[in-house]
């Protein structure tokens, strides 16, 4: 008799079925693309025993001799060059668009590390080697095998996409601690409910357990996965892949979002912009010159051969940078013809050919490159550099750096150009090409003097100003994490708006940190290079945190990790806007720093900032490459805009996981009281108004789920507490907004002359054939009331406008709870009719209702429980019914809307406001 409710049963087992089958294809499609990124085809020619032998790719082992080939297939190994020069295309683990070249490694003094400087000379798992020069006719190119299977690059990627960092969040964290509380209010009222009904313990029991499944539901966890799956369907749309569903609630938190400056909040590349030559003469600066025949010769030959590129192809293969240097010249590139790469001038450069004999090339370590180029005419050797400003001044001698030199490239940076700075040798005449082959870097370089600058300039998208502006508005603090310099990221900051002024119309006071010799930390004021000691900065910070002119703090990389040290950086991380020349690693130190401070998300482009891209709480890759799945969002749009759309997306997830938390939790408290209610009457429904209530908890549910994100972003974001104090006084209020009406409908019940008390015995009833126990006005108003209790719960949490679109907005839970709230009120007020009496709801027997004037032309019950035959209210009682149901609903409405989400909460906090860390978004 128990299993008459198998019904339902299917019912909420085919839901919760759903949310697991949607959770398992979802992640399985993201294993699925895993799966196709640690699975590699082919076989390589290894030398083994002095003997060349072709082998299956997965028999390598690190130490094998392999023979590098141009393939379509991936490499499957991580390996260095030792012999010959490849070109590689790594996008699927950098993003980078470009094929970049491989050198051999050089036989000098410095420790090989392939994640660092050595770099340039490996080759990672995952590219693809598109073409192969070997250093001689007829010879292979020749590799030692680093690293197999999980220990590549790319094993580790596959590896942290499987087993990512976990996080803690106070949702899930509050999860922990509620589910108990419900199982054990459950048990509470387990024992309630076998004392209430007295009856056999076994019967008693089956009641108290079947109160336990209502307050603990079983949709709670599957109402979660089907948001976040309509949630991450949207994101798709708009083309923002997620390979964590969990994600998308957390990043509704987000108060920190860190952003790279190259590719992201920039346009993809760099445009050449001039140069600033310096006068050998009177090593002082001429005149920016910006037209290629005006460049001075030194410079002109510079842009010829200090570069790192080579040719698949027409194709130029190497970073945007030197691509467009060299573009500028109109010079040609042969690396085909001889053992040297040559570069023959246009017409109008006037300057002799050039063969490259040598090349040391760029690492972020050094922060330069160098060049030994020799004239093709005269045979002349000169030895040409180039790289950051900073670093160049400290190699080159310094009676060759005009006097403002360092004011003249700081101010180029903070016009906001991409300042490189040439450096060049001139060797002793007779210098011989095979003794420079055979001299170390140190050797090589040594006694170079400035020749200039080369300026670049790398614009803003379009939309990243109004982006970041938009996010700036729903309460999100903007930093840069960049590798450029400092002024130039103080220039991009200032364009985007990152760096703005205050709401009194106050310009902030911009400092900014450096190492200089000594390791010392100095701060300097952006605008007049006036320098400040540290106490004086923080007394200037104390006053703009009490409302005087705002200050922004701006370090560089060597900076960042010094005031660590110190605890400074910690103490002050809420007024640093920008960290420059901060390397990788760097970079997901500062995520980190943030994390421990607030919820924070990273975007970036997925090369360099992969690592702060996985390490942050949401990491947004504006990329398609293979590398950005260890992102938890990726956008094929390249748009800064997709940060704010997430956002949009997550608070509105967030938003409607606690209000179908919330309306799942009243559920269960509706029906567990509901449930007291009858037990005292031993009184119950029907089964299909069991299989109504249930039924209908489904649609709405998802219904609920269905509210659209608000246009814009507000300056808050919704609550993660599911025991803070507005979900607490939500859930408890319209609990007790419910008891009070149903007390009502009770205490009227018992007012009415129809009505005779306990004219309806359960207890001479089989406590086993429940559904018995529906034929009586206990049951009937009892049941009703509670049906249309549950209802209005859903339309209460309905509520809200701030993160997602308003109550009239959605259209359709307004469909599912109009169709829902008609049929209930139909049941309740129609006359007796075959609807009504499949609900035992103003319905009996023929005789009964012919007895009291109704007709009996529908199918009717043979038998029914009541003492007189039915259980038909009076038209003006059931009136009565649908109208305290309403004022419930206005009620709950009220609450809501009044208490919960408007002025009455906004009171609240401005008089108990809650304490949070201090920062200016």
């Amino acid at each position: 008799m128990y299993y008459s409710y198998y019904y339902m049963a299917l019912v909420l087992t085919a839901v919760i079925v759903g949310s697991g089958i949607t959770k398992v294809v979802v992640s399985t499609n993201a294993q699925r693309r895993v799966l196709e990124m640690a699975t590699f085809h082919g076989s390589a020619n290894v030398l083994r025993d002095g003997t060349w032998s072709r082998v299956d790719c997965s028999e390598l082992v690190p130490g094998d001799v392999i023979e590098i080939e141009a393939s379509e297939n991936e490499l499957s190994v991580d390996c260095v060059l030792v012999k010959g020069e490849i070109v590689a295309d790594e996008s699927s683990l950098t993003g980078e668009a470009l094929p970049v070249a491989k050198f051999s490694v050089k036989k000098d003094e410095q420790v090989f590390n392939r994640d660092e400087a050595g770099k340039i000379n490996s080759l990672f798992a995952g590219c693809h080697v598109l073409e192969t020069r070997p250093d001689a006719v007829h010879e292979p190119v020749v590799a030692i095998v680093l690293a197999t299977g999980a220990s590549t690059a790319k094993g580790r990627l596959v590896r942290d996409i499987l087993y990512p960092m976990p996080v803690s969040f106070v949702f899930m964290e509050h999860l922990k601690v509620v589910l108990p509380l419900l199982a054990f209010w459950g048990v509470v009222m387990l024992f309630l409910s076998m004392a209430m009904l007295g009856a056999s313990s076994s019967d008693a029991w089956f009641y108290g357990m079947f109160t336990i499944s209502q307050v603990l539901s079983p949709l709670l966890p599957a109402v979660l996965v089907i948001g976040q799956s309509i949630s991450a369907d949207r994101l798709r749309k708009q083309g923002i892949m997620c390979v964590d569903l969990s994600r998308i609630t957390l990043a509704g938190k987000v108060k920190v979002f860190c952003f790279d400056k190259t590719g992201t909040l920039t346009k993809e590349g760099l445009d050449f912009l001039g140069t600033h030559a310096i006068t050998e003469s009177t090593h002082q600066f001429a005149r920016v010159e910006t037209s290629f025949a005006s460049f001075s010769p030194v410079l002109k030959q510079a842009m010829h051969c200090c570069h790192s590129l080579s040719l698949v192809g027409e194709q130029f293969v190497g970073n945007f940078v030197d691509i467009e240097m060299f573009r500028a010249t109109g010079a040609r590139l042969d690396t085909r013809s001889g053992p040297y790469t040559t570069v023959t001038p246009s017409d109008q450069a006037h300057v002799d050919g050039l063969r490259i004999l040598k090349r040391f090339e760029f690492v972020h370590s050094h922060a330069y490159m160098s060049v030994v180029a020799q004239e093709v005419t005269s045979g002349k050797i000169t030895v040409f550099l180039k790289g950051s400003f900073e670093k160049l001044r400290d190699l080159t001698n310094p009676f060759s750096l005009p006097s403002d030199f360092e004011r003249v490239a700081k101010g180029h940076s903070g016009n906001g150009c991409y300042v490189l700075a040439i450096a060049k040798r001139d060797l002793p005449a007779g210098t011989t090409a095979e003794e420079v082959l055979s001299w170390p870097r140190e050797q090589v370089e040594r006694g170079a003097d400035m020749a200039g600058l080369m300026l670049f300039r790398n614009e803003l998208k379009p939309d990243t100003e109004a982006a970041l502006n938009e996010l700036r508005e729903g309460g999100c603090r903007v930093v840069m994490i960049t590798g450029d310099h400092a002024s130039t990221g103080v220039h991009i900051a200032r364009a985007s708006g990152m760096l703005r002024r205050d709401w009194q119309g106050q310009e902030p006071a911009v400092y900014m940190a450096d190492v200089d010799k000594a390791k010392n930390v100095v701060w300097t004021n952006v605008d007049d290079d006036s320098t400040v000691d540290a106490s004086t900065l923080e007394s200037e910070i104390a006053r703009s945190r009490n409302g005087f002119r705002p200050v922004e703090l701006v370090v560089t990389g060597k900076a960042f990790n010094a005031l660590i040290r110190s605890g400074f950086m910690r103490e002050y991380l809420h007024e640093t806007r920008v960290f420059a020349r901060m390397s990788p690693e760097d970079k997901v130190k500062c995520v980190r720093l943030h994390m421990a401070r607030s919820v924070t998300a990273m975007c970036g482009d997925g090369g360099n900032d992969a690592g702060a891209l996985k390490a942050a709480h949401a990491g947004v890759a504006l990329s398609e490459a293979k590398s950005s799945v260890v992102s938890h969002f990726s956008s094929s749009n390249r748009s800064v805009m997709s940060c704010v759309d997430l956002l949009k997306e997550a608070r509105c997830s967030l938003d409607i996981s606690f209000a179908s938390y919330k309306y799942l939790i009243m559920y269960g408290e509706i029906l567990a009281f509901m449930g007291l209610v009858q037990y005292y009457f031993v009184v119950n429904m029907s089964q299909a108004m069991w299989i109504l209530i249930d039924g209908s908890t489904v649609p709405v549910s998802w219904a609920l789920t269905m509210a659209r994100p608000s246009k814009r972003l507000v300056d808050s974001r919704p609550t993660a507490r599911l025991l803070g104090p507005e979900t607490i006084v939500s859930v408890v209020g319209q609990i007790v907004i419910n008891i009070v009406f149903s007390v009502v409908a009770v205490v009227l019940l018992f007012g009415q002359s129809f009505f005779r008390c306990r004219e309806f015995d359960g207890t001479r009833a089989d406590m086993r054939r429940w559904w018995e126990l529906a034929d009586n006005y206990e049951a009937e108003v009892t049941g009703l009331l509670g049906t249309f209790q549950i209802l209005h719960a859903a339309a209460a949490f309905n509520l809200g406008s701030k993160y997602r679109n308003g109550f009239l907005m959605n259209r359709t839970f307004l469909v599912v709870y109009g169709v829902v709230f008609a049929l209930i009120t139909f049941i309740t007020l129609a006359e007796p009719n075959a609807l009504g009496c499949l609900f035992h709801v103003n319905c009996g027997t023929a005789d009964a209702l012919s007895s009291i004037g109704y007709s009996t032309s529908f199918p009717l019950p043979t038998e029914y429980f009541a003492p007189g035959g039915h259980n038909v209210m009076p038209m003006s009682f059931r009136l009565v019914v649908w109208g305290l149901s309403v004022l419930n609903l206005l009620a709950l409405l009220g609450w809501e809307g009044l208490v919960v989400l408007g002025p009455v909460r906004q009171l609240a906090k401005s008089k108990w406001p809650r304490r949070a860390d201090a920062m200016r978004v």
